[in-house]
Formats: C-alpha cells, structure tokens, sequence
C-alpha cells in the first residue's frame, strides 16, 4: 500500500515553461535563472540550447543578428508567463523585450503558427499537384447554360400558378411558356380580342353654347 507521501508525489501539479532569452548569456545563467524564480519552488532547469545567430527570430522580431538560448524550466507552484520573464530579466540584467516565458500550450501554438516559416525555395505549384474536377469545362459550356434554362423553365416553380380575380377579362389565359425547340425563347401565346373597353368618348356640352 502506498503512503500519504508517494499519494502527494503522484498528485503533484508541475508548471513547465520555456524560457528563450536572446543575446549573450552568462556562462552560469541555468543557476541564476534557478535563484530568480526561488519563491515558485524550482523543480529543474535545463543546461540552455544556444541557436545559431539567425537574421530575426519569430520570438523576438525587433531584434536581427543573434543568437537565442532556450531553457525547460518546472516549477512547483503556479505561476503566470510575466512573473517567470520579469524575475529571470531582472535576475539577468535584461530588458523585457529580451525574454520570452511560455507555457506547454502556448509553445504548441507557436510552432504551429511558425512551422512553416523557413523558407526552401521549391515552388508549391511543383511539389503538389493541382486536383482536376473532370467535366467541370462542360459546366460553363453554352449548351450547358440553355439545357439548365430549359430545366428551369419546367419547374412549377418558376412558371408561376394562373389565379382567377376579377381583371381575368384583361390578363392573358395563361402563362408564357419557353420553347423546347429553342431553351429560352418565349412562345407567343394567343390572347383575346377585347373590345376597346376605354375608348369611349365622352361628349362634353359646350357651356358657351346658347349663351347671348
């Protein structure tokens, strides 16, 4: 059976960070970032990874032509991101600017956004090929166009539905239709004769008339 202690060893929580310091570092930096970052309970710090000098790091933008040293540091108590760099800066002699603090999280949404950062210089057009949708000329093809105006001219949908009311003496019988022969072309449809129903004229009596 276990103890009470290797019970609180298991539950255990550790914060891990990584801490990426840019420039020179000195030579005992692990043991001064160790010191600077005492009150959070220290569990390791790693012996630093230096980079070569590069141009610019995705981590620190402002600053061209270093190097970066990058340490794994857990500790036992929580702590925030800020309190981490702001200690290990001052412990340093360091501007904010020149220290980054990071947890696991924030280190996988880093290389995620970043992974494709470096450059090859191969074409992305020749390493993949571009998907082919057969058929997909004969969708913008003229004879594609009218077939689907003729389809669409069948669907009660857009034919409309004839109501009878009360102007069924002036309106035409029915609807146009589109002819099958030529998809798109309206077919002429024979409508009433009506008699001219507003041609009566009206015969106004002239007021002057009789007048002396």
């Amino acid at each position: 059976m276990k103890s009470f202690k290797e019970y609180l060893m298991e539950s255990k929580k550790i914060y891990e960070f990584k801490v990426k310091i840019i420039g020179e570092c000195p030579k005992d930096c692990a043991s001064q970032i160790k010191a600077a970052l005492a009150q959070f309970h220290v569990g390791s710090v790693s012996e630093g990874k230096r980079t070569p000098v590069q141009i610019r790091h995705s981590e620190f933008p402002e600053h061209k032509n270093l190097s970066m040293s990058v340490y794994d540091v857990t500790v036992d108590y929580p702590a925030t991101n800020h309190q981490i760099r702001d200690l290990i800066a001052s412990a340093l002699g360091k501007s904010l600017s020149e220290v980054k603090a990071m947890n696991m999280a924030e280190v996988a949404e880093h290389d995620l956004n970043h992974e494709n950062d470096e450059r090859t210089g191969e074409s992305f057009l020749n390493k993949h090929e571009l998907e082919y949708a057969p058929g997909g000329q004969e969708l913008t093809s003229e004879s594609h166009k009218m077939s689907f105006l003729a389809d669409l001219a069948k669907d009660p949908r857009t034919t409309g539905t004839q109501y009878k009311g009360v102007n069924d003496e002036i309106l035409a019988p029915s609807v146009p239709k589109h002819s099958k022969e030529t998809p798109g072309k309206q077919v002429k449809v024979e409508t009433k004769k009506f008699s001219n129903i507003f041609t009566k004229q009206v015969k106004i009596t002239d007021p002057m008339k009789g007048a002396k």
